[in-house]
């Protein structure tokens, strides 16, 4: 069977067993194995309940597991999905009980779950965050219930991972009261103890490009509340920035008024309240002892990674080998590092490009922004347009993204867009909005050609001035059409575009 662009290949789940909860998610996979999440369900299990203590897995904690898997069972059934990937972290990896647990959930559910060690767990995650964001040089952690895991990396290449038992279940249950909650002293102690596990900056090398990426509850419950405090106009969590200052400043909220007034707040996950306390004072650590001064959220992490993982390694991966570190480096640099742009669109970019009148911001908001054109049926709703664009989650920052939607909006509707960007006047800057009059102007231009998809020769006849030179059939191209998409670049950047069309066949398309 022929698959065609955006048709789905098959139907996936990955069920993540952790230390505090376990969750289900769906994805659709495309023929390309890219993947879309369409279902998820998760259930609070408290598995780690008693480890640190007994070194052993309780009965009711595994019960509580069972019973939910048991649902995830009736679901995947329901749903006629073939491809399921169970994976258990660190409170099965370290519990000395773990054979049996994983015998009996075998045979009460029918599920084999594969036990990741901390350094699959850590990759895994990893992959699933940085294929999206597309950070070269990160500082990346996954903050879980039972561990920590780090991932340190430079253009692309791993130059070091680490899996530490700094999980905020872990924690809570070593330091908190009964209440969950921390005496000053033992919370300094907490502290003290996640300092001293934590490598500094020097032991890591991080240079001055590197971006600090979290992933994990705690980090996009800190996200739901900083939203919520500044009256953030989106509840869209991948790829928010937040400051030292503003976690400092929540992890000390938290730790001042305690775990019950915690699970008040409207913004913190049912269930998570008890965790929050010790979590925010890691991610509080992590940026203090290392010193960064933002950091950047990803929606995405280990389940994410674990199916890019087992779709781009499906032999070895259903044996239960580990799959090479080099082979995930050149993965993940592929997958961030794919042209988004055809080919004579990609001519154009680079060649305004080096005569100064674009930018990279600029090309990356164009290539996505030109992509999303195309799914947009009607203009009707202009707010759809944006909802579509943010609901995405992608390498472009929240502001960019929203450029991208107004500039799409401009394209079509100028005026709507215009009041638009009076809405979101307090994400966007002044200068957003000459950039959002450009790129209307060059997705308009774009739009013509991607339709048509004509044979062209780009000619650079000075400092400022090209000639397009295209092999059409001119009884269908929509010349006048093109003629105002021309001029509308010509305003809005400093190039002289023109264009002549040749009638003789040729099949060369370039640059001169």
């Amino acid at each position: 069977m022929n698959m065609q662009i955006g048709e789905v290949d098959m139907r996936a789940t990955v069920i993540d067993l952790g230390s505090n909860s376990v969750k289900l998610v769906n994805f659709n996979i495309l023929h390309d194995n890219s993947y879309k999440p369409y279902h998820q369900e998760g259930f609070r299990i408290k598995l780690a309940e008693g480890l640190t203590e007994t070194g052993f897995l309780g009965e009711e904690p595994m019960e509580r597991a069972i019973d939910a898997l048991k649902l995830f069972r009736d679901i995947i059934k329901f749903e006629s999905i073939n491809y399921v990937l169970p994976i258990a972290t660190s409170a099965v990896r370290e519990a000395a009980n773990k054979i049996e647990f994983l015998k009996k959930i075998h045979q009460e559910t029918g599920f084999k779950f594969r036990i990741l060690s901390g350094i699959e767990e850590a990759l895994y995650s990893y992959v699933g965050a940085i294929r999206s964001l597309r950070i070269p040089s990160a500082l990346f952690f996954d903050l879980g219930g039972g561990s920590l895991e780090i991932v340190y990396t430079e253009q692309f290449k791993i130059k070091k991972i680490m899996s530490l038992p700094l999980g905020a279940l872990r924690l809570s249950q070593m330091y908190a009261d009964k209440d969950n909650n921390f005496s000053n002293q033992n919370y300094e102690k907490m502290k003290f103890r996640i300092s001293e596990l934590l490598p500094d900056r020097q032991e890591l090398n991080i240079n001055e490009q590197t971006m600090l990426v979290g992933v994990g509850g705690t980090i996009r419950n800190l996200a739901k509340y900083n939203q919520m405090l500044t009256n953030y106009p989106f509840s869209k969590i991948h790829n928010y920035k937040m400051s030292y200052e503003s976690i400092f400043n929540i992890s000390k909220k938290f730790q001042a008024i305690g775990t019950e007034k915690i699970a008040k707040i409207d913004s913190i996950s049912n269930g998570r309240a008890e965790t929050m306390i010790a979590g925010s004072c890691v991610v509080e650590t992590i940026m203090e002892k290392l010193g960064f001064k933002k950091i950047i959220v990803s929606a995405q992490g280990l389940r994410e990674g674990t199916l890019s993982v087992s779709l781009e390694n499906s032999k070895k991966f259903s044996l239960g080998k580990i799959i090479e570190q080099k082979r995930i480096e050149d993965s993940v640099r592929f997958a961030c590092e794919q042209d988004l742009l055809p080919t004579f669109l990609e001519d154009i970019t680079i060649l305004l490009f080096s005569m100064g009148v674009i930018n990279e911001r600029d090309r990356k908001i164009f290539a996505q922004s030109i992509r999303h054109l195309s799914k947009v049926s009607s203009f009707r709703n202009v707010g759809n347009v944006v909802h579509l664009i943010m609901d995405e989650d992608s390498s472009l920052t929240h502001r960019e993204q929203l450029i991208s939607a107004l500039s799409i909006i401009n394209s079509k509707k100028k005026k709507k867009s215009e009041r638009l960007q009076e809405k979101y006047k307090s994400i966007l800057k002044p200068q957003d909005k000459k950039t959002i009059k450009k790129m209307a102007a060059l997705l308009s231009f774009g739009d013509i050609l991607h339709n048509i998809k004509p044979k062209m020769i780009l000619h650079k006849k000075s400092k400022d001035e090209i000639t397009l030179e295209l092999f059409i059939n001119n009884e269908t191209f929509p010349e006048k059409l093109f003629r105002d998409a021309c001029k509308k670049l010509n305003e809005n950047f400093e190039v002289k575009i023109s264009y002549f069309i040749n009638k003789k066949k040729k099949s060369i398309l370039g640059l001169k």
